[in-house]
């Protein structure tokens, strides 16, 4: 029974993960957007699945305008761009490039022209994608595997296919021009703002100049507010727990002590929440929340050592920052060494991008680490995902994380090793080693490693 100081440690600590959630998901949505790419904040993301379907369809009713012949040669004229792309397609391109630019914080990226011309540019790489898939469907594949990977953002891929396509002897994709391109993407910003009533066109005047931008009207503004409310409810970070987790039952969530934590985590993932669970799943759901661990502090020493020395080993991948290579001192005027030099840079930075990427799970891992590094001991709360496995609610210093995140972690109860574990630690080490093993009858198992 955990005593009321102990409590207020945990109550404390939940209000911390309420806190953190809310300021990892503002500032997410805010780098999200100083990327141009708003589309994959929580409200991006909401937004362009509405837009898709209205989009779409007002594409395919334009089209079949065209085939009876009710539409006129400027409509025509913008169609035979959008041949080979489907109407769901090209609405998913351009429902994602319009909420991008609209929400970045470059006052130039909502011009009209800049929205437009991006749009009709993000159609004609899919299409040219397309074309070279049709045409020369073994070099794309090649190039693909050989350079797409290791080129970062969407722009720089399709670049790097199209240079290497130039250089070899097949047949070219004729570009559509920036003025097709701006009249292309215009048409489409009408099919969304027609279709959907969220963005509008509105002047603003600059000293003696004019310009027109693409704005948000009231309704999508309403809209995001709503969903980013939403989100919030659900934002708060999953962490252990300081003492045992509330028991479930079919009347009662367990779990977390608030229940501002507990919002999204029901006791069945994904299931029936109105279906009554059994009292032995109940009973083992509990039970299993009351192993108490604490951190191994050998293996996170280790693992400190190797983060601060920037060694990569197994599932432990720490950041390795790889140097920008020296300018040359003709960079200005000799142009063969300037575009040596930024070939060079460009895949460093791409290297670095990817080693970011891929040193996320440790960051994370690391950063929990950091919380409960002097923490005597914790609890997991657990749940049933619709198939009845057990999961743990948080998702680092659990027994289901990888091996770096389950090395860190020791029973807090010991016990001693009995012949009965012993039999358990052979069938587990026959098991992992497979060859027809994780198959044999539970007898052999245990005698293999002998």
């Amino acid at each position: 029974m955990p005593t009321p100081a102990e409590i207020d440690e945990q109550i404390a600590l939940e209000r911390e993960q309420i806190r953190q959630g809310l300021k990892d998901l503002e500032r997410n949505t805010e780098q999200l957007e100083q990327k141009e790419y708003a589309s994959a904040a929580i409200y991006g993301v909401a937004s362009v699945q509405t837009l898709i379907p209205l989009v779409a369809d007002k594409i395919q009713t334009s089209r079949a305008r065209l085939y009876k012949g009710q539409a006129g040669v400027k409509l025509r004229e913008l169609h035979q761009f959008l041949s080979d792309v489907s109407p769901e397609a090209a609405a998913a391109i351009a429902a994602k490039i319009t909420v991008d630019k609209v929400f970045s914080p470059k006052e130039s990226a909502s011009l009209l022209q800049n929205v437009a011309d991006a749009i009709g540019q993000a159609l004609e790489n899919e299409c040219m994608m397309r074309f070279y898939e049709k045409n020369v469907p073994g070099l794309l594949h090649t190039l693909r595997q050989n350079y797409w990977h290791r080129s970062m953002g969407t722009h720089q891929k399709v670049v790097v296919i199209r240079t290497l396509m130039n250089r070899c002897d097949v047949q070219h994709w004729k570009a559509w021009g920036i003025a097709n391109r701006i009249r292309l993407g215009t048409w489409m910003l009408d099919c969304i703002s027609n279709a959907s009533g969220w963005f509008d066109k509105q002047m603003q005047r600059q000293g003696r100049k004019t310009y027109m931008y693409v704005v948000p009207t009231k309704v999508f503004m309403d809209q995001k507010e709503e969903i980013m409310g939403t989100a919030e409810l659900f934002s708060p970070c999953a962490w252990p727990m300081l003492v045992e987790p509330n028991d479930w039952t079919n009347d009662r969530a367990g779990g977390y002590l608030l229940n501002e934590v507990m919002r999204g985590h029901d006791m069945v993932r994904r299931g029936n929440p109105y279906l009554i669970q059994g009292e032995k799943p109940i009973a083992f759901l509990n039970q299993i929340q009351k192993v108490a661990y604490t951190l191994n502090p050998f293996t996170v020493k280790v693992a400190e050592t190797l983060l601060e020395k920037g060694i990569d080993v197994g599932k432990f991948v720490p950041i390795v920052e790889l140097p920008l290579p020296p300018k040359p001192f003709d960079i200005d005027t000799n142009k063969v060494s300037r575009k040596d030099y930024r070939r060079k840079a460009a895949e460093v930075m791409n290297i670095n991008a990817q080693a970011y990427q891929r040193s996320c799970r440790t960051r994370m891992t690391m950063n929990a680490v950091k919380i409960f590094k002097d923490t005597e001991k914790f609890f997991i709360p657990f749940s049933f995902d619709y198939r009845g496995r057990c999961y743990p609610i948080p998702a680092f210093l659990t027994p289901q994380d990888t091996d770096f995140g389950k090395s860190l972690l020791s029973f807090y109860d010991k016990a001693r090793v009995t012949s009965r574990a012993k039999d358990w630690l052979a069938f587990q080490c026959a098991t992992t080693y497979g060859h027809g093993m994780d198959k044999d009858t539970m007898e052999n198992r245990f005698k293999w490693p002998d």
